[in-house]
């Protein structure tokens, strides 16, 4: 692959607040890059980046933005196309928002520019109606936000930039337009950066992520799934390595309190070493993925019927009803997914379940049952305040009804803040991190049955996992309106499928009903082409994608490592085990200094190399010192 572009010694704070230090990426062509990390941790000021919005701080070295040129032929060059999760609404029609993405079209003269403009314009079209959205003369305003959704993915899939930039896609999206995105975006040949929360998405369609996350961009080879694995793998080396720094600086500290002449005149280096073990154990700890600790509260309930609807219809005035005759029981423990296309009524459902919308027919409601409901449109916090005072209205602790209290900063720090932004304001607060801290606000209440629409729009990935774990866990009644595939299997235990006035109750998860949701799909397919009479043939799409993980094999240096023969004595090992010692702490001493060296300036694909191969010889080395030292205290003891 070649390059697209490469930004390097990319340095961005805000006020005390570090964003990047030092972090370098690339994007090469035809690369399909997931883009994850913590809200407000710098995911849409990379996109700014990457659209020079944003000029990152002055910094030794300094800041390198290079691009492909026209020079490689103009079907190369470096060109960016951001599809923005914020939708203008402005009150014009869909043709006419055609034009403020495409204003060189507006007034097409000419024979080629109007080809050009009728090419662009119809395939705008084609995506539109391919994705359900059929008018285009009404105002955009009147449109749903799913409709304005599908307006923005028109405009990105038709663009002709190397590189788009897709900003949270799929939100407010139903599952049918999300997997015809999920086909054109696995067909596309052009490069893409996606910041999204639906894993199963970043799993399909992408070939690499990219993860911010302490001020760093890591990149990893491969899809979401894959890169999650490697996580794992890199935890339990984690907890192995501290485990062992945790021995070596128990050890160290009983020699470091004997004297001098104890300690022998080898003592430099130990000593240095020593110095450093304690900053070592604490960068491991860093590392290790934080967890969040929802406490999701429930008062516990005897009854086994919570709530049921017999005979039950809605319509809003002067409109068809949109439901015909509900029956269903929720009983305790139902932990439900509601599935259906935009309009359906979902939002009205679940409205009428917690009892704020009454439809015509019999409902019958536990005595005393408390609802909560978390809506799609979050109230608003108030953003001349802070954290502390909307968590803890003036206390210190937080009380809950069971007699538990706990302290503010700690409940904060549960839901991955840190300490220091307590007092923050609330207006220097990202849209993520307000929806995280909205979050924490609506779970300090207590509930027979929580009602979730769509709690995972705008959440990043690491709050989505820690929520979904919860609500698996949670002993209570939940009900969920989402879109998220991965979230509704992980959660779930029943689902309610809306269709044509009508509701499908399924007492299975959502694995098991996708088969049926697959038949759905093929039955509306059928009935649209015998209505509309189309004799086109069926295209066959290949939903194959090649998915080649690039390993990079790194020779290292080899470290002597003697094995210990049979029949060697535990005196003569003993013995040689300082020599042992002394050679690879010599080794990684050459190593520092090599580190040192480096000009971080002019990297290039050869340099880099060396340096990652320099730096993963120093971790072997490093690793295999506190082996030694593990074995001469064993040996010696």
């Amino acid at each position: 692959m070649t390059i697209l572009c490469s930004l390097k010694n990319i340095s961005l704070s805000f006020g005390s607040k570090i964003i990047f230090k030092d972090s370098s990426f690339q994007i090469n062509h035809g690369e399909k890059i997931g883009l994850i990390g913590l809200n407000g941790r710098g995911k849409s000021s990379l996109f700014k980046l990457l659209t020079e919005e944003l000029t990152p701080d002055q910094s030794k070295p300094k800041f390198i933005f290079d691009k492909a040129s026209s020079s490689h032929g103009i079907d190369k060059e470096y060109n960016v196309f951001l599809v923005d999760q914020k939708f203008k609404a402005l009150d014009i029609s869909v043709e006419e928002f055609f034009f403020i993405y495409y204003p060189e079209f507006k007034d097409a003269g000419g024979t080629h520019l109007e080809e050009r403009y009728w090419k662009k314009y119809n395939a705008f079209s084609s995506y539109l109606k391919s994705f359900g959205v059929d008018e285009f003369t009404p105002s955009v305003l009147s449109l749903s936000g799913g409709e304005q959704k599908k307006i923005l993915l028109s405009l990105g899939l038709i663009s002709d930039s190397n590189l788009i930039l897709w900003d949270e896609p799929t939100n407010h999206l139903d599952m049918e337009t999300i997997e015809l995105f999920e086909i054109e975006l696995s067909k596309t040949t052009k490069s893409f950066v996606i910041i999204s929360h639906d894993r199963h998405l970043l799993t399909k369609v992408c070939d690499k992520i990219l993860h911010i996350n302490n001020a760093k961009i890591n990149e990893f080879k491969g899809n979401y799934t894959q890169y999650l694995e490697y996580l794992n793998v890199e935890e339990e080396n984690r907890l192995k390595a501290l485990q062992k720094l945790q021995n070596t600086l128990r050890r160290e500290t009983d020699w470091m309190r004997q004297g001098i002449k104890a300690r022998g005149t080898r003592a430099k280096s130990r000593v240095d070493g020593y110095m450093n073990l304690k900053d070592k154990i604490g960068a491991v700890k860093g590392e290790a993925r934080k967890v969040m600790e929802l406490s999701i509260n429930n008062i516990t309930k005897k009854t086994k019927e919570l709530i049921t609807f017999k005979d039950v219809s809605f319509g809003y005035d002067g409109q068809d009803n949109l439901f015909n005759d509900l029956n269903f029981k929720i009983f305790k423990g139902d932990k439900i997914g509601i599935l259906g296309n935009n309009g359906e009524g979902k939002s009205t459902l679940i409205h009428m379940l917690a009892r704020k919308l009454t439809g015509v027919g019999s409902t019958k409601y536990a005595d005393d049952l408390s609802i909560a409901l978390f809506e799609q449109k979050r109230e608003e916090v108030f953003k001349d305040s802070t954290p502390r005072k909307l968590l803890g209205r003036g206390e210190d602790y937080i009380h809950f009804n069971d007699g538990r209290s706990i302290h503010v900063t700690s409940y904060f720090k549960n839901f991955l803040f840190d300490t220091d932004e307590l007092d923050r304001p609330l207006s220097s607060f990202s849209g993520g991190e307000i929806n995280r801290l909205q979050l924490a606000i609506n779970l300090k209440n207590e509930a027979d049955l929580w009602i979730f629409d769509e709690p995972t729009n705008d959440l990043d990935i690491e709050s989505i996992e820690i929520l979904e774990q919860k609500l698996a866990e949670f002993k209570g009644n939940v009900i969920i309106i989402s879109h998220d595939r991965s979230f509704l299997e992980n959660v779930t235990n029943k689902i309610w499928l809306l269709k044509d006035t009508n509701l499908e109750v399924f007492s299975s998860g959502y694995t098991h009903v996708i088969p049926y949701l697959e038949a759905c799909k093929i039955e509306d397919s059928y009935n649209d082409s015998q209505s509309f009479k189309k004799n086109k043939k069926n295209k066959k799409i290949s939903a194959k994608t090649k998915n080649k993980l690039h390993e990079d094999i790194i020779e290292k240096e080899k470290i002597e490592n003697p094995i210990k023969e049979n029949g060697m004595s535990n005196n003569k090992r003993l013995n040689e085990l300082p020599n042992l010692i002394e050679k690879i702490e010599n080794q990684i001493e050459r190593l520092d200094k090599k580190l040192n060296n480096f000009d971080y300036s002019n990297m290039d694909t050869i340099i880099r190399k060396d340096l990652d191969d320099t730096t993963s010889l120093k971790e072997l080395l490093e690793t295999k010192l506190i082996d030694l030292y593990e074995e001469l205290e064993n040996l010696s003891s």
